[in-house]
C-alpha cells in the first residue's frame, strides 16, 4: 500500500514537472532556482527541478553545462537577497553584548575571516547547504563582493555534481553498468513508479 502511494506521488511528480518544462521551458528553472536560493527549498527544492531539467530537456552535453549555469546564477541571485536581508536584520537585531559570545565568535571567524574556506565546505554538506551559509554570512561581517565570488563558485559545483551526475549517471546508463545492488533496486523501484 505505501509503495503504491509513494509511486503515486512520484508519477504524479514527474508528469507535473515534464509538463512544466515543456510549456514554459526555461523560465520555470528560473523561477525554481530564485526560490531555491531564497531559501523556499520546499517548495521547489533546486535538486529535483535541476535533476528534471537534465533528464527531460537535454540531448547534449552543453545544454546540460546550460542548465546548470542558469540554475547556479539564479540560486545565488536568490541568496544574495537572503544575504543582504540578514545583513539589514542583524545590524538591527543583534546586540553588541550577543556579539560577545561563542557562538558569535565561532560564526565571524568562520564566516569574516576564512570566509572562502567556509564558504566552499559548507555549501558542500549535506543538511547545511547553502540556506545557512547565506544566513551566518549576512549575520556577520563578511564583505559581500567575497560572498558573491565564493558563493557561486561553490553553487556551480553544486549543480555541476548534480546535473553531470544526472545525465551521466541516468540518462547516459552509466548507473545501471555498475550492477550495485543497492543502487539497482532504487532505480528499479523509481522506474516503476514514474510512468
Amino acid at each position: 500500500m505505501l509503495k503504491g502511494i509513494v509511486s503515486s506521488i512520484l508519477g504524479r511528480g514527474a508528469e507535473i514537472t515534464e509538463y512544466l518544462i515543456h510549456t514554459h521551458g526555461i523560465q520555470a528553472l528560473i523561477f525554481v532556482s530564485v526560490l531555491r536560493g531564497l531559501m523556499l527549498f520546499w517548495i521547489a527544492p533546486d535538486e529535483v527541478a535541476t535533476v528534471a531539467y537534465v533528464l527531460f530537456a537535454t540531448e547534449t552535453v552543453a545544454e546540460v553545462a546550460a542548465v546548470v549555469l542558469i540554475s547556479s546564477v539564479f540560486i545565488l541571485i536568490g541568496n544574495s537577497v537572503v544575504f543582504l536581508l540578514f545583513r539589514w536584520l542583524g545590524e538591527r537585531i543583534v546586540s553588541e553584548e550577543r556579539k560577545n559570545t561563542r557562538i558569535w565568535r565561532f560564526l565571524n571567524w568562520a564566516f569574516d575571516k576564512n570566509g572562502k574556506f567556509s564558504i566552499l565546505i559548507f555549501r558542500m554538506t549535506p543538511l547545511i547547504g547553502g540556506d545557512w551559509v547565506a544566513i551566518f554570512s549576512g549575520l556577520t561581517d563578511m564583505d559581500f563582493r567575497e560572498y558573491l565570488i565564493y558563493s557561486f563558485i561553490a553553487i556551480l559545483l553544486y549543480e555541476a555534481f548534480i546535473g553531470f551526475g544526472a545525465y551521466y549517471g541516468i540518462k547516459m546508463g552509466m548507473l545501471y553498468e555498475l550492477e550495485i545492488p543497492l543502487v539497482n533496486t532504487v532505480l528499479e523501484f523509481f522506474e516503476s513508479s514514474v510512468p
